[in-house]
C-alpha cells in the first residue's frame, strides 16, 4: 500500500508539472498574441476610441450546414406574408387532358383559375395572364422532395417530372423567354413547380435579350422551379417604361417614366447552369428573392467580365434574403450602378437589401458580396447578417462611391482581406466577424469613410485586425 501511494504521488506530481508547463506556455502565447495585437492596433491607423469599441472575442463561424439552415428559415419567415394561398379557388384546367397545350389552357383561364400540368416535356414558350396559377400536378407522390445534383435544396418530384423546354424554339423567337408575363400582372399570378430549360443562346449583355423567366413589368410568384441550362440569365426582373418601344438613345430611364413595376416573389427555386446571371435585377425592379439556391451560372463564354450569381443594377432595390449562392465564377451577390443608357439616365441608386444569405466558393475573381458605385445616404445598400465562406478575393467589398450599411456579417476564409471599404462610405460597420482572411480582417483605404464602427471582431487572419490606410474612421463625439 505504501509503495502504491508513493507511485501515485509521483505520477500526480509529474502530471501537475506537465500541466504547469502547458499553462505557462499557453500564458506565454496569450501574452505574445496580446502584445502583437496591441502593436498592430497601435499602427493600424484606427482611432484609439474606435478600437476600444471593437470586440476581442474569438471568432467561431457556424458550419456551412448551420448557416444554410438559418438562411432558409429566414426566407420561409419572410415569404409568409407575400403569397395569398387562398386566392385560386376557380376552375381547374388540366393539361393535356382538357387542353393539348399549356398556352391553350392559360389563354382559356380567368383570374383565380388554376392550370394543372401533368408530367411530361412541353416544347412551348409561354405568356402568363394576370391572376392565373400555373402548377405541376401534385397527385400521387408529386410533392415528395427529391435530391438535385449539385444542390443542397431538394425539389418536389412534380418539378423534376414536368418540363418546359425551349430547344425547339426558332430564330423568330429571339427576345422571348421560356415564360413571359403580361405587363402589370401581380402576385396572384403564380408559376409553381416546373423544370425550365434550354432557352436558346442569347447574349444577355445586349439590350433586348430575353431571360428564361422574364419578369418585365410584372410581379408574379415563381416558386419550386428548376431553372437550368438556359442560354441567358435564369430569372430576370425589370420595370417597363412608358416609352419602352422607342429607340434606346431617345429613352427616358427616370423613375417618373415607369409604367409597370416589377416586385415579384422568387422563392425556393434552384437556378443553375445558365449562360448569364442566376437571378438578375435591373431598372428599378424590387423583387423579393428568398430561399433560392443559385450555383454554377457561367457566362465566361461571352468573352466579357463574368457575372455574379445574383446581381442588381440600374436603380434596382431587391430584397435578397436567405439564399444559398455558390460556385458562380463572377462572384456571389453584386450591386452596381449599371451602364449609362438613354437621354435621361437612372435617377435613383441601386440599393438592395442583402440579408442572411450563405455565399461560398464563388470563383477567384470577385468578392463574395460587393457594392460598386451603388447606394446613397437616403437609399443605402444593406449587407445584414450574411455568411461568406472562402471568397476568392474579399468577403465583402464596398467601393467606388458606394454608400452601405454593413452589420452582423460573418466572413471566413477570404483570399484577401475580409471586409474592405475603398473609396466608399460605410454608414455603419458594426458587429461583423472575420476569421481566416489572407490579409487584414478589416481594411479601410483609398478615401474610404466609416461613420460608425462598433463590435467588430477579427481572429486568425494573416494580417492585423484592422487597417485604416488612407481612409477616415469617425471616432465617437467627432
Amino acid at each position: 500500500m505504501k509503495r502504491f501511494n508513493r507511485i501515485t504521488v509521483t505520477a500526480v506530481g509529474l502530471i501537475l508539472m506537465v500541466c504547469g508547463m502547458h499553462f505557462a506556455t499557453a500564458g506565454a502565447e496569450d501574452y505574445w498574441q496580446i502584445t502583437k495585437r496591441r502593436e498592430q492596433d497601435r499602427a493600424s491607423g484606427v482611432p484609439p476610441k474606435v478600437l476600444e469599441l471593437q470586440s476581442r472575442e474569438k471568432v467561431i463561424p457556424p458550419s456551412l450546414e448551420e448557416a444554410c439552415d438559418i438562411a432558409l428559415k429566414a426566407a420561409e419567415q419572410t415569404v409568409q406574408s407575400l403569397i395569398d394561398t387562398g386566392y385560386h379557388n376557380g376552375r381547374r384546367l388540366v393539361v393535356p387532358d382538357q387542353f393539348r397545350t399549356i398556352q391553350g389552357a392559360i389563354d382559356a383561364a380567368k383570374s383565380g383559375d388554376v392550370v394543372v400540368v401533368k408530367p411530361g416535356t412541353y416544347y412551348e414558350l409561354l405568356v402568363m395572364k394576370d391572376g392565373v396559377k400555373l402548377v405541376s400536378d401534385a397527385s400521387g407522390e408529386g410533392n415528395k422532395l427529391e435530391a438535385v445534383e449539385g444542390a443542397r435544396l431538394q425539389l418536389p418530384l412534380r418539378t423534376l417530372q414536368t418540363i418546359i423546354d425551349g430547344s425547339k424554339a426558332g430564330p423568330s423567337d429571339h427576345g422571348r423567354g421560356m415564360i413571359d408575363f403580361d405587363p402589370g400582372v401581380g402576385r396572384n399570378t403564380i408559376v409553381d413547380g416546373f423544370t425550365i430549360q434550354n432557352l436558346p443562346m442569347q447574349n444577355h449583355h445586349i439590350p433586348g435579350h430575353a431571360h428564361a423567366l422574364n419578369l418585365r413589368g410584372a410581379s408574379p410568384v415563381i416558386m419550386h422551379c428548376y431553372v437550368r441550362n438556359n442560354g441567358s440569365t435564369g430569372i430576370g426582373s425589370h420595370v417597363v417604361y412608358g416609352d419602352q418601344d422607342d429607340p434606346m438613345p431617345r429613352r427616358d430611364f427616370r423613375w417618373a417614366n415607369v409604367q409597370y413595376q416589377a416586385e415579384g416573389v422568387i422563392y425556393r427555386n434552384i437556378v443553375c447552369g445558365n449562360v448569364g446571371l442566376g437571378i438578375g435585377c435591373n431598372h428599378f425592379s424590387a423583387p423579393h428573392i428568398l430561399g433560392n439556391e443559385v450555383f454554377s451560372n457561367d457566362d465566361s463564354a461571352l468573352g466579357e467580365e463574368p457575372s455574379p450569381g445574383i446581381g442588381a443594377r440600374h436603380g434596382a432595390g431587391p430584397m435578397i434574403v436567405g439564399n444559398i449562392i455558390h460556385h458562380n465564377p463572377g462572384g456571389g451577390i453584386l450591386s452596381k450602378v449599371g451602364e449609362p443608357q438613354g437621354v435621361h439616365p437612372i435617377d435613383r441608386p441601386t440599393h438592395p437589401t442583402i440579408m442572411k444569405n450563405v455565399v461560398y466558393e464563388n470563383g477567384k475573381l470577385k468578392p463574395g458580396i460587393s457594392s460598386d458605385e451603388a447606394g446613397s445616404v437616403e437609399m443605402p445598400v444593406k449587407f445584414i447578417s450574411n455568411f461568406i465562406y472562402d471568397a476568392g478575393v474579399v468577403g465583402i467589398g464596398i467601393m467606388n462611391q458606394s454608400v452601405c450599411i454593413v452589420e452582423g456579417n460573418v466572413v471566413s476564409g477570404s483570399g484577401s482581406p475580409g471586409i474592405v471599404v475603398s473609396n466608399a462610405t460605410a454608414l455603419k460597420l458594426n458587429d461583423n466577424k472575420v476569421r481566416g482572411a489572407d490579409g487584414p480582417g478589416f481594411l479601410i483605404l483609398n478615401g474610404g469613410k466609416v461613420l460608425e464602427m462598433t463590435g467588430n471582431a477579427a481572429d486568425s487572419n494573416r494580417g492585423p485586425r484592422f487597417v485604416g490606410r488612407g481612409g477616415t474612421i469617425v471616432a465617437p463625439g467627432q
